[in-house]
């Protein structure tokens, strides 16, 4: 017997580790670690929760409600759970058993929750069929009394007696208390929980918490004369109208019903498998090969029924698959031999277990001779007749009987519950459909609440009139057929209470017919069963004990006219009516309802259960489409109604080979299903898709996705046809006028793609016309790539010939559109029904932000990967061939991209390229450390503010705190990626040999140490297809060692060699001198090359680059060999050196390398800075120059500095003028560089002196496009700014930064912004100052920046730190920001991070 003792707390894995590498590569990431760490927080939440046993969750019914908030992607259904005792406990995925206690969290797709349970937890008494207090979810309190109370019965008139007999009450009913019962009159009957009262005989049993015996007693068994001595009329007359469910029902409903069980019984977490029913399993072997050695029926006897898949039989009890029958196998010994615990099998020699067939009340009465006689006496009449009945009642009694067992045999038949819905593949299963549980809501007529119900709570509250409403396909029929077979096999105690249950479908009855005539010829199959006279009489007597099943409602009009009565007169006849209507039709019968039951949407984990029990022989197919959707969850709600997953498996019925699983695919089985569905109206079908279509694509390109009776009639849908409905809903609630929808927004994409391929494809001029127009309507390469990605993937499902190549062509031009992300349309009702793109589009503006040669490049491969899907699924590769070539022309792609069938077809594609970029990271994740910042602040000067400014100041331990746990959730996912090397045996790598090569191969290595043989193959592989060769080292020592193979293999291929932040052994020195073709060299962040690399920078002979930013504080050049400085190849050389003594090696590269275009030098002491300058000025070529250290020298630069003709960038923002004139000269100087692009100019009080002059020279650089002013404007020189730019100047600048301006006052700051009117291309403004010069900005500044800032339509970033704002500022600037031509982008940045706190002043 099983007690309240507590479960151990072990680890429970939930994770099958044979599968997990092989998920590894299917999703990416290292499953074994991800599986590991999962377990590990699980572990922690169980720690956190209850264990033991749960008295509360002990009704499957209860435990079945839990899972109404349960997460609908999962392998689990709700009711297999329930069924095998866990509920939800609302942590995570959490399920736990009420008995056991074990937790689990997440299902698994291999097993079932019962298997995991019998796995974990094998001594659980709920397994073991122990008296736990399950109560089933179908199950009813009302007992069968037994055949005499314990004892003598006359004592049990006390209620002490009776309170005795509960000393052996079980311990999961204590919540109801044995005196409460005892009081009420009930006396414990040693069985289970059944308590049986003393006087009238009712027997109750699933006692729970919460109960009122007084309340049950007079629910049930409202003629008890005990209750009646105890309880007014109207105390009892309140318990009955308060009692949930069960209206007009007493216990005699449920103890005289003719139902009685067709099956054995089962064990409490079996199945309710219709295949419980030998018939309906001898029934699914229709299909059986006819060579299989082993019979039908002997298969069916033993438990099993066929899947539809070569001989594979599968048992309906334990799930057991069978196959490859043999000669002399027999069905029982195997299945016994794979399945010894089965039930069915421990079952089938014995139905003892069965529901007895209760015919007499007379059986009742004898147990409490003393009272019940007057009771039943007064009962309706539904039980046998007694003698002195009349022969006419007699009469009327015996036919409904007989009809009753005639409807449960047509209910139970092969016939009945083979659904339409699977004659488009007459080899699925018949019960799948029917062995879901559908989602449903409940919602009583005149109330706006609507609340998730569960079948059990349908079945207690059947009452009057209601239907259940739906879309098309949305399993209405169903869930009607499944009642019917539910209350047929006996199999739903709730459902006993009815002794008739007519199933009529609608549709397929005439207006004239009479009800005999109607199940006649729908369910007996023989004429004059019944009449319709006995009908009537039948009905009439037996009143609410009767169910009507009415499937396939349209309008009351067309309904039988027998039927329309009992719809509209109900209150007369008193049966029980659902009414299966689809949601479009449901207003018309609104008034005559009680209750609206409609069908949610179809959950994905019924989706996977169908397809489980269908393909258990192919798990792979199955485990696939579940991560394609667990990847994808915006699509895991696009199967709504079961008509999407019967589709699927008529699809993967057909086309076993065919492996697709994705969202196309359901949609595409979905269309082909439908079509097979409707074959006999094919043409009126596909114009139905078409002007769907149009619609479609309409709402979609204008972000519509809801639509009024105007827009169908506009694009020619009829709302009215049945066929338009499979397509879409109609909704009318709480609405004066109809809105339509379709059945999912990733549905009306597909139908929109669908349509658009249509139109382009079409021989009308004016049909290709409409097409380009909307085609055209995507007007930027970021809508291509992210809001309407899904929708050009259907386009390319769907393309021909002929609309190929024209969406191909529009794809690739849309790249060379450099446009700013202003014409970017975003559509908030798009966003609306697609909220997780958001996150997608963020990630692209902001790298367009910080990056637009990256964002570019990124939007470039998704644009060319999508061009390249539709050419080959239009089959238009010649034709799009011309528009991809010329796409590639000079670009940059990714290795991945080479894995493309195109780079196979068109290997020579490959010439057209600059380069292709492989990349190999690692996992080190480097922190950003803002101690720094403690050093270099002086705490000291903590500015002083008022309260209203402190939000301008944040603290930097707070903002690195912040910054360290993302940190911590990016190094989390690092770790879980695979490393493993790029896959080389797909497209362009299948060719052998490669007839055309990589022009330039980019190797970009970051955070690796060393890699493994399997990437040093690849690495050969690949290096062996390129020409040239690039390669990017960052913190990655140990690298180079372990490919030294591949390197010395292919050594005259590399051209570029760049090395950061990591200290290069001897060997590693040694293996780069080998590589003398190298034209640059990159070298930065390290200190130990001097010794091995630098002193033979002579082998080298193609050097053409010379990049060195070494850590230490000696002079590189004095170990450069003399050799080095002959070579005359230099076109850059950037150089951070300490310090140049004597005769400089620099100005002797220098002077013998003519074609110098950029020169960056950082240094503190350069002895001959003159000479340096004479040789720069002879590089005519020359188009940078950075100057950055102590050694600049103004005069001489002055100088030399107009030679400097092509110059485009000059940054010389770390140093000074010594006074007015040599600034004066630098000034006039600038005028004449009219190539000059970039200018960063010096600080220093002599330039703060001309800055007025500067900027006036700077009138005449008409390329200028970023220009930065450093301590050394004022409010004069500030102003001048702005009438420069208002007269015509700096119309191309896009940066202008006037940071730490100080002598600039806040009314210089005023009528600047006042003035300033003509800057079309900037981009970004900074106007910060150091935190101790704060400006509390006055309202009329803070006024007049705004208005400023609304007159420059590309702003994307204003910078101003130290400018105090308080709330009414910050208002006023988003309100500004909001108006704002770039209102999607601008960002203002104003809140210093510190080291420390303001001092805030009170």
């Amino acid at each position: 017997m099983a007690t309240e003792e507590k479960a151990p707390a072990g680890r429970d894995s939930r994770f099958d580790h044979a599968l997990l590498q092989e998920l590894s590569a299917l999703l990416g990431i290292d499953a074994v670690q991800y599986a590991k760490e999962m377990e590990e927080e699980e572990q922690r939440e169980r720690e956190k929760m209850q264990q033991g046993f749960n008295s509360r969750m002990r009704s499957e019914a209860k435990r079945l409600k839990t899972f109404a908030t349960y997460e609908a992607y999962s392998s689990w259904t709700p009711q297999e759970m329930a069924a095998a005792g866990f509920h939800f406990t609302g942590v995570r995925a959490g399920v736990q058993c009420f008995c056991c206690g074990l937790i689990l969290f997440g299902a698994s797709l291999h097993k079932r929750p019962l298997d995991d349970h019998k796995r974990l937890r094998p001594d659980c008494g709920f397994l073991l069929g122990e008296d736990v207090g399950n109560v089933a979810k179908y199950e009813v309190r009302v007992r069968k009394p037994p055949g005499t109370l314990r004892g003598d019965a006359a004592r049990y008139r006390e209620e002490e007696a009776r309170l005795e007999s509960f000393k052996d009450w079980p311990f999961y009913a204590q919540a109801t208390a044995p005196r409460e019962l005892s009081a009420a009159g009930f006396v414990f009957t040693g069985s289970r929980d059944a308590a049986q009262c003393f006087s009238c005989g009712g027997c109750l049993g699933n006692w729970e918490d919460g109960d009122d015996p007084w309340k049950e007693h007079a629910k049930w068994f409202p003629k008890c004369e005990f209750l009646q001595s105890k309880k007014t009329s109207e105390e009892i007359a309140q318990y009955i109208q308060s009692y949930e469910g069960f209206v007009g029902v007493t216990g005699e409903h449920f103890l005289n019903s003719w139902v009685k069980r067709v099956v054995p019984m089962a064990p409490a977490y079996s199945s309710d498998s219709i295949f419980a029913n030998e018939e309906l399993r001898l029934d699914s072997f229709k299909n059986w090969p006819h060579a299989s050695p082993v019979g039908a029926a002997a298969l069916a006897k033993a438990g099993l029924f066929y899947t539809g898949v070569k001989d594979v039989v599968q048992c309906f009890s334990c799930g057991v698959c069978l196959e490859n029958w043999k000669e002399g196998d027999d069905p029982v010994e195997d299945h016994t031999k794979y399945s010894p615990n089965c039930q069915f099998l421990q079952n089938m020699k014995s139905s003892a277990g069965v529901t007895p067939d209760l015919q007499s009340r007379g059986e009742l009465a004898g147990l409490a001779e003393a009272t019940c006689e007057s009771n039943l006496a007064d009962s309706a009449a539904v039980s046998s007749p007694a003698p002195e009945m009349a022969q006419g009642e007699a009469q009327w009694f015996q036919e409904a009987k007989g009809l009753s067992e005639r409807l449960r045999k047509a209910y139970t038949s092969a016939g009945f519950c083979n659904t339409s819905l699977l004659e488009v593949a007459p080899c699925l299963a018949t019960d799948q459909l029917l062995g879901c549980d559908l989602s449903l809501a409940s919602k009583r007529i005149g109330s706006h609440v609507q609340e998730p119900v569960v079948l059990p709570e349908v079945f207690a509250t059947l009452n009057s009139v209601m239907c259940v409403e739906g879309e098309a396909g949305s399993g209405k029929t169903v869930l009607l057929k499944k009642i019917a077979l539910l209350w047929a096999s006996g199999g739903c105690p709730l459902l006993n209470r009815f002794q008739l249950v007519f199933y009529v479908s609608l549709s397929s009855a005439r207006l004239d017919q009479g009800l005999a005539s109607i199940l006649c010829d729908q369910l007996l199959e023989t004429e004059d069963s019944v009449t319709e006279m006995s009908l009537r009489t039948i009905i009439q007597q037996l009143k609410n004990q009767v169910l009507f099943l009415l499937d396939d409602f349209r309008e009351m009009c067309s309904v039988p006219r027998v039927i329309e009565k009992l719809i509209q007169r109900n209150h007369s006849s008193r049966t029980c009516l659902l009414i299966g209507v689809r949601r479009s039709r449901a207003r018309a019968i609104h008034r005559h309802l009680h209750t609206i039951l409609e069908i949610k949407a179809f959950p994905f984990y019924n989706s996977i259960y169908i397809l489980r029990k269908l393909f258990s022989h192919n798990m792979i197919r199955l485990r696939n489409f579940m991560i394609h959707f667990g990847k994808n969850k915006n699509l895991q709600g696009i199967q709504k109604t079961p008509l999407f997953v019967v589709a699927v498996c008529a699809h993967w019925f057909r086309h076993p080979l065919d492996q697709s699983f994705d969202d196309v695919a359901v949609f595409k089985s979905y269309m082909e299903c439908l079509f097979l569905k409707y074959k006999t109206t094919a043409d009126l079908l596909r114009a139905t898709v078409s002007s769907c279509g149009e619609l479609a694509l309409k709402g979609f390109f204008s972000s519509c996705f809801e639509f009024r009776d105007d827009d169908l009639v506009e694009a020619g849908v009829d709302q009215d046809e049945d066929l338009a409905m499979c397509l879409m809903s109609k909704s009318t609630a709480q609405r004066l006028r109809p809105v339509y929808q379709f059945l999912s927004p990733a549905f009306q994409e597909f139908l929109a793609g669908m349509r658009l391929t249509e139109l382009l494809d079409s021989d009308r001029q004016e049909d290709q016309e409409l097409g380009l127009h909307y085609l055209r309507e995507v007007n930027s390469s970021l809508m291509a790539v992210i809001p309407y990605s899904n929708f050009f993937n259907y386009v390319s499902c769907h393309a021909s010939t002929k609309a190929g190549p024209k969406v191909v062509s529009h794809l690739l031009r849309l790249v060379d559109k450099k446009e700013s992300l202003e014409n970017i349309l975003e559509s908030d009702d798009y966003l609306k029904h697609r909220p997780e793109i958001s996150v997608h589009m963020e990630y692209f503006r902001v790298l367009w932000q910080l990056s637009p040669k990256y964002y570019f490049s990124q939007v470039s491969e998704h644009l060319l990967a999508l061009a390249i899907k539709i050419t080959y699924q239009s089959n238009a590769l010649a034709a799009c061939s011309p528009f991809i070539l010329r796409f590639l022309q000079g670009r940059t792609l990714t290795f991945n991209m080479l894995k493309s069938q195109y780079f196979f077809d068109h290997p020579e594609s490959l010439l057209l390229l600059r380069s292709i970029q492989f990349s190999i990271e690692g996992r080190k994740l480097s922190r950003l450390d803002l101690s720094v910042l403690e050093t270099c602040l002086d705490k000291s000067q903590a500015p002083t503010i008022d309260q209203d400014y402190a939000s301008a100041f944040e603290q930097a331990k707070e903002w690195e705190q912040n910054l360290a746990e993302k940190e911590e959730n990016v190094k989390s996912f690092l770790d879980m990626q695979l490393n493993a090397p790029p896959d080389i045996s797909t497209g362009y790598w299948k060719l052998s040999p490669k007839p055309y090569k990589i022009p330039l191969l980019e190797v970009h290595v970051t955070d690796i140490d060393a890699v493994d043989q399997e990437m040093l193959r690849v690495l050969t592989a690949v290096f062996s297809a390129s020409q040239h060769i690039e390669l990017h080292l960052n913190d990655s020592r140990g690298f180079l060692e372990s490919v030294r193979p591949a390197l010395e293999q292919y050594k005259a291929s590399f051209t570029k060699c760049s090395i950061s932040r990591f200290e290069p052994s001897a060997a590693d020195q040694e293996l780069l001198l080998t590589l003398t073709s190298l034209e640059s060299l990159e070298v930065s962040g390290t200190t130990c090359l001097r010794d091995q690399l630098f002193p033979n920078l002579d082998k080298f002979l193609c050097l053409k680059e010379l990049s060195v930013d070494l850590d230490d504080k000696q002079n590189v050049f004095s170990v450069i060999p003399e050799d080095f400085l002959n070579l005359h190849h230099m076109e850059k050389l950037l150089i951070r050196i300490a310090a140049e003594h004597g005769p400089s090696k620099l100005v002797r590269l220098i002077q013998n390398s003519p074609d110098l275009q950029v020169f960056h030098l950082q240094c503190n002491f350069f002895s001959d800075f003159e000479s340096l300058m004479t040789v720069l000025a002879s590089c005519k070529k020359l188009k940078e120059i950075k100057f950055s250290g102590q050694f600049f020298k103004a005069i001489p630069f002055v100088i030399v500095l107009p030679n400097f003709t092509s110059l485009k960038i000059l940054n010389l923002g770390h140093q000074e003028f010594p006074d007015r004139e040599t600034a004066e000269k630098f000034a006039y100087t600038l005028g004449s560089l009219d190539n000059l692009e970039e200018l960063i100019l010096p600080t220093g009080d002599a330039v703060h002196q001309v800055a007025k002059l500067i900027v006036q020279q700077c009138e005449h650089l008409r390329g200028l496009r970023v220009l930065s002013f450093y301590q050394t404007l004022n409010d004069d020189s500030l102003m001048e700014i702005a009438k420069v730019a208002n007269s015509g100047g700096f119309q191309k600048l896009e940066n202008l930064n006037l940071s730490i301006n100080h002598k600039i006052t806040e009314e210089g700051y005023r009528n600047f912004f006042q003035v300033l009117d003509s800057l079309p291309r900037l981009q970004e403004l900074t106007i910060s100052r150091h935190f101790t010069e704060c400006i509390k900005a006055q309202a009329a500044t803070v006024k007049s920046l705004s208005q400023c800032v609304s007159r420059l339509p590309s702003l994307i970033r204003l910078n101003m730190l130290s400018w105090l704002l308080d709330a009414e500022d910050v208002t006023l600037l988003t309100a500004m920001k909001e108006r704002h031509p770039q209102s999607k982008h601008l960002t203002f940045h104003w809140k210093w991070i510190l080291p420390f706190s303001p001092i805030i002043q009170k």
